[in-house]
């Protein structure tokens, strides 16, 4: 039973996918840190617009939703949720036709709260 174990985990030591799935798994946890900074990017870029124009920037959001399917492909195959293996080895994540009124929560104006009178 012992002698098993032990030749059950040298197998699995010396076994050429295990550590060829270890490269892509840094590699892709890599290429995640990346996606996750452009992401970031995105969002406090989406904030300026909205707080300077009061609108979405309707062209990045496609590409929002395009990146965080893509983060999430990395996740599920970081996690051994998946074993297919994101971009740049299978094709790039697409998005179903993308209807701008679906999507966007309309942003309302909050009214202005009620003035205190001045101090005498």
């Amino acid at each position: 039973m012992k002698e098993d174990l032990r030749e059950k985990i040298r197998e699995n030591l010396l076994s050429g996918s295990t550590w060829l799935r270890f490269i892509f798994m840094v590699l892709y946890a890599i290429m995640f840190y990346f996606a996750i900074w452009i992401v970031g990017i995105m969002i406090l870029f989406q904030f300026g617009v909205v707080l300077l124009t009061g609108k979405l920037n309707e062209r990045i959001l496609p590409v929002g939703l395009s990146l965080s399917t893509y983060i999430h492909q990395i996740l599920l195959y970081l996690t051994y949720n998946s074993d297919e293996e994101p971009f740049p080895f299978s094709s790039w994540p697409s998005i179903p036709e993308y209807n701008i009124e679906e999507k966007v929560v309309t942003l309302n104006k909050e009214p202005e709260p009620p003035q205190k009178p001045p101090a005498e």
